[in-house]
């Protein structure tokens, strides 16, 4: 399914996508596992949509946390950007090689040749309090960096810190939080992204401290008004809306298995023919 790489075409995707995180309106990014939940948040007028690592991961059989194999990654990237028009920025975790800078750099290489503008790059270990030697991160996101230009694409580094994980207090995670980012911004960075925070106390703090667009990942413990007002640059979802996709699926089987009404498989929308229409 591979197109030939335009970097023309796709640099004035990223530079779309980099406008996206300066305008005055939240960002609101809704992350896709494969190419049908990519498709019907750009027929709901998405601007822009990321991936989810947890989604992809588990749609190949997979655990999240890196053990996909990275071209199965690669691949479902490069399936999404053909499918959809708008930006889409790859959920890359820590870049699967973090230890090896050569294969790491490949990666890359492979990423935005799928068709990427953006990457979200970690310096968590699989939702644990291990994060990466803040150097060490630092080369990462200035390789990542180097690569894109090299490419002819401005690619959007969202530089992710899991320092909200650290076994200490909040406002020890809040300044690990807010000293990783500095570094990140230095090293070039174009945003970053802070998972994990429950109130919206932490969030004001966090804003008020990072000069970077900062990406918050939505959690139920939030609002999205209150984001809003703070201007926070943009709103992620994570795995949620395949979780909430699957919870639905749950209920048909039971359905199916368990009672003679199975009239929740027919619904007026979207149709078969019109799906279908989706694709080439």
């Amino acid at each position: 399914m591979n197109q030939k790489f335009n970097a023309d075409k796709q640099n004035k995707i990223a530079e779309k996508f980099h406008s996206l995180h300066h305008a005055n309106e939240t960002l609101i990014l809704p992350n896709a596992w494969d190419c049908v939940s990519a498709k019907i948040f750009e027929e709901n007028k998405f601007p822009a949509i990321a991936t989810t690592s947890a989604g992809v991961a588990w749609c190949y059989g997979y655990k999240d946390g890196e053990h996909i194999p990275p071209h199965l990654v690669i691949e479902t990237i490069n399936r999404i950007t053909q499918t959809v028009s708008v930006p889409v920025t790859a959920d890359i975790e820590g870049g699967y090689y973090r230890n090896n800078i050569e294969k790491f750099s490949q990666f890359i290489h492979n990423i935005i040749e799928a068709g990427a503008v953006g990457i979200n790059l970690e310096d968590g270990h699989a939702h644990t309090e291990i994060l990466n030697d803040v150097n060490h991160h630092i080369t990462l996101i200035k390789l990542a960096k180097e690569i894109g230009k090299e490419k002819g694409v401005n690619l959007f580094v969202n530089a992710r810190t899991d320092a909200m994980l650290l076994n200490t207090n909040l406002k020890n995670k809040i300044e690990a939080c807010i000293e990783r980012v500095k570094f990140f911004e230095e090293a070039g960075a174009d945003g970053a992204f802070i998972p994990f925070v429950k109130d919206i106390e932490t969030v004001a703090q966090l804003k008020q401290n990072i000069n970077l667009p900062l990406n918050i990942l939505f959690a139920d413990t939030l609002n999205i008004e209150d984001l809003k007002k703070l201007k926070i640059n943009r709103i992620s979802i994570g795995g949620r809306a395949m979780l909430a996709t699957m919870n639905l699926l749950k209920e048909i089987s039971n359905e199916i298995k368990n009672s003679n009404n199975w009239f929740s498989l027919f619904t007026k929308e979207p149709t078969y023919a019109e799906v279908n229409a989706w694709f080439k």
